[in-house]
């Protein structure tokens, strides 16, 4: 057993180094899923790097025999890997870190839980309701700009724009798509709390309550929400409209800094040159950030 076998070596002593070992990441429980292990190991009190570490998982109370996995230093002292758990509960992690000719042992216990996730973003979850969500949310945004078009265009123009509508309708039933626009607004959202911006409850109250108004004159959309449920959706609602508050107000600065850079530029240059700068910005969040894709099962 696990226990057994870290008492014996913590009775033996570690020739008088001190060893600590932090959870960074808790794998979580998804079937058929691996997730994120990492842990952070120091040596008297400093990073420890270029150690071989093994991570052998056995769950605390029961019998489903043991998980090894090998982990990689990502960072200095700062070790990762993906494990594939049988199932979520209490389990016992020996952490066997060689250094040289020594051999450290370490036990941690994790409470690993289940979780239905599509991807995590340094350590948060984007789960697959909220994944669901979004295609129901887009959705109803698209039966609403059909509904538009079929007013105000006729003919050739309104076979266009019913086109291009049925293509983005399709598209939502990808939940790989989804998952990629979930990840660009939390991503944008993060940065735009890491600039010192929040959101206060009353803006998102103001923006939740117009949307149900925008929705309460469309059958389709009421009939989604139903299907969805209302509940649900509203929740959901209130935690997009938090993210998307968040996002706008790192693309108002890209706008103020397309006008300073051009005084006298049109507004639509300005907001083209402002996309050009949003974009550039996206890509670069995201490459700073710890992303992990769960996408089997959704």
């Amino acid at each position: 057993m696990i226990v057994i076998a870290a008492l014996l070596f913590l009775l033996a002593g570690c020739q008088g180094n001190d060893w600590t070992v932090s959870v960074k990441t808790t794998p979580f429980y998804k079937e058929g899923t691996a997730s994120l292990f990492a842990a952070a190991i120091q040596k008297d009190g400093k990073p420890a790097s270029g150690l071989e570490v093994t991570a052998i998982f056995e769950m605390t109370n029961m019998d489903h025999g043991q998980t090894v996995v090998q982990l990689a230093e990502k960072e200095p002292g700062l070790y990762e890997g993906n494990v594939q758990l049988p199932m979520e509960g209490e389990w016992d992690v020996l952490l066997q870190m060689k250094d040289g000719n020594e051999t450290i042992e370490k036990l941690v216990t994790l409470q690993v839980k289940r979780q239905d996730v599509a991807a995590m973003i340094n350590g948060a979850a984007i789960t697959a309701a909220e994944v669901k969500f979004y295609q129901t949310r887009r959705q109803i945004e698209i039966s609403i700009a059909t509904e538009a078009v079929k007013k105000q265009y006729h003919g050739k123009q309104l076979n266009e724009r019913l086109n291009y509508w049925e293509r983005q309708l399709n598209e939502t039933t990808e939940p790989r798509s989804a998952v990629t626009r979930l990840i660009e607004l939390h991503s944008m959202a993060l940065l735009a709390e890491e600039k010192g911006y929040s959101v206060d409850e009353p803006a998102v109250d103001r923006e939740v309550e117009k949307r149900k108004r925008q929705y309460e004159g469309s059958k389709t959309a009421q009939t989604l929400i139903r299907q969805y449920g209302e509940a649900a959706f509203w929740k959901q609602e209130r935690r997009y409209v938090r993210l998307a508050l968040l996002t706008q107000n790192v693309w108002n600065d890209m706008v103020k800094q397309a006008k300073n850079e051009y005084p006298n530029m049109a507004e639509t240059e300005v907001r083209f040159f402002a996309q050009k700068k949003y974009d550039e910005l996206l890509v670069s969040q995201i490459d700073s950030l710890d992303i992990q894709l769960y996408l089997s099962g959704l």
